[in-house]
């Protein structure tokens, strides 16, 4: 979260909390810890934090010592302290839910900062509860408030959170789990015409198709969102990262490299320098694998140069041991430096991904995707045969309805002439009746 946004949530917190009208003591002492934070003194801003938290907790001020602890946890995201920010933010959840009057954006506010808290830690399955939590929280908000949601664009929380639910149950293993979410986004995304939401989904549901190792499924799903101009740019290169990579995990190296190539191009113009980490990341890689150790060592050590905050991010120490390998042929004294970073903080990833390797649910979930495709596919045809043949079907129509309608009078002329015979012959009766009784009669 970049640091000018801390004074944005001060102000929707002071705004929604009720203080309005001459800034109090309280509100100068959290504003002078954001100032603080902003000229990189961490310490000095916690203990404006820590004041105001004081003044609010004698004053029995729970809406402000919420804002306080809210802003501990913000300072301790900032420096990375994600410990101290859990537990800053959990505090504040507790206050206030404790008030007389619950504020819901708030509340989901600090959810997903919990949330976000227990992604770093690998926590997945928390995450995807504070994450649901958060949501559940978003519809009471929009469905109470809905001109102020629509107003402060907060009706897209309905569909950024599910999707960062399913990001967790992916993480987790629950491939079903996460990707029902993720087909309910895709279909509903589809209809409205929600391309944010729809590169999101595909791209993830591409990503499940990866792991199955059902490529061309996968490259059809990175494909539309990479060649789509009315999707964002940063979306795109994230597709085109991952149509590189089904490239690349089938030996097409060339192919690998131009999408690489690409993707790189636009996220340096685009992205995060985290996002462009993790291109240089699988670039360095190709590269290793083409045999060009040279070349893997410059992307890799770019990577480094560009985001070096991967002590908060275990599935990116992994490049600590391509570096060792690429190293072992060049400087044994780096590649030993590399390997203990490498092992130093590896066994916790390895666990990470050893309890997702082979995981039932991946393959039960990579089935529900196929079921949906094949279902769009018949539909797709259906659809196209209908096209193509519908002025003879019309005829076709058109001809039975004639002939249905010439036998509907067939069948009444039929009808009537049956019925004038058997009247005649109840007529003729009767009046053989009559003829005999007057004979009896004589």
């Amino acid at each position: 979260m970049p640091k000018t946004q801390g004074f944005i949530f001060v102000l929707l917190l002071t705004f929604t909390l009720g203080l309005r009208g001459q800034v109090s003591e309280i509100d100068n002492l959290v504003n002078s810890a954001y100032s603080a934070l902003d000229d990189d003194k961490p310490t000095i801003a916690v203990d404006f934090t820590k004041e105001a938290f004081s003044l609010a907790f004698k004053r029995g001020d729970t809406y402000r010592m919420v804002v306080a602890k809210s802003t501990m946890g913000y300072i301790g995201m900032a420096v990375r302290d994600y410990e101290s920010a859990y537990i800053n933010y959990s505090d504040a959840l507790s206050y206030l839910q404790k008030s007389d009057t619950v504020d819901l954006f708030n509340k989901m506010a600090i959810l997903q900062n919990l949330a976000l808290i227990k992604s770093k830690y690998s926590d997945y399955k928390m995450a995807a509860a504070f994450y649901k939590e958060a949501y559940e929280t978003a519809r009471v908000y929009v469905r109470r408030y809905p001109e102020l949601a629509k107003q402060n664009g907060d009706l897209s929380l309905l569909v950024d959170l599910p999707y960062f639910m399913a990001m967790q149950m992916k993480n987790s293993g629950d491939y079903t789990g996460a990707g029902e979410i993720l087909l309910n986004l895709w279909e509903e995304s589809e209809f409205k015409g929600d391309t944010v939401s729809l590169a999101r989904a595909l791209n993830q549901l591409g990503i499940i198709k990866l792991a199955n190792k059902d490529y061309l499924e996968a490259q059809n799903f990175f494909s539309y969102v990479a060649f789509n101009n009315g999707i964002d740019p940063d979306t795109r290169a994230i597709a085109l990262q991952n149509l590189g990579a089904s490239y690349l995990r089938l030996g097409n190296l060339e192919k690998a490299e131009k999408w690489y190539s690409e993707a790189l191009a636009l996220k340096i113009e685009h992205s995060s320098a985290r996002s462009q980490f993790v291109t240089l990341l699988d670039y360095g890689e190709l590269e290793y694998k083409k045999g060009n150790s040279t070349a893997a060592i410059e992307k890799w050590e770019l990577a480094l140069k560009t985001f070096d905050k991967i002590e908060a991010e275990p599935d990116l120490f992994m490049i600590y041991d391509w570096l060792q390998k690429a190293y072992l042929q060049i400087d044994i004294t780096k590649a030993a430096r590399y390997g203990d970073l490498y092992t130093s903080n590896i066994r916790n990833w390895m666990d990470i991904q050893r309890n997702q390797k082979d995981n039932p649910s991946l393959q039960a979930f990579n089935t529900r995707i196929d079921q949906v495709l094949s279902s769009r596919r018949e539909k797709a045809e259906q659809l196209a045969l209908i096209k193509e043949y519908w002025p003879l079907g019309l005829g076709v129509v058109l001809l039975l309805t004639f002939l249905l309608y010439h036998f509907q009078l067939f069948l009444t002329k039929q009808r009537r002439i049956l019925i004038e015979k058997r009247v005649r012959e109840v007529r003729a009766a009767k009046a053989q009746e009559i003829l005999d009784k007057i004979r009896r009669d004589l």
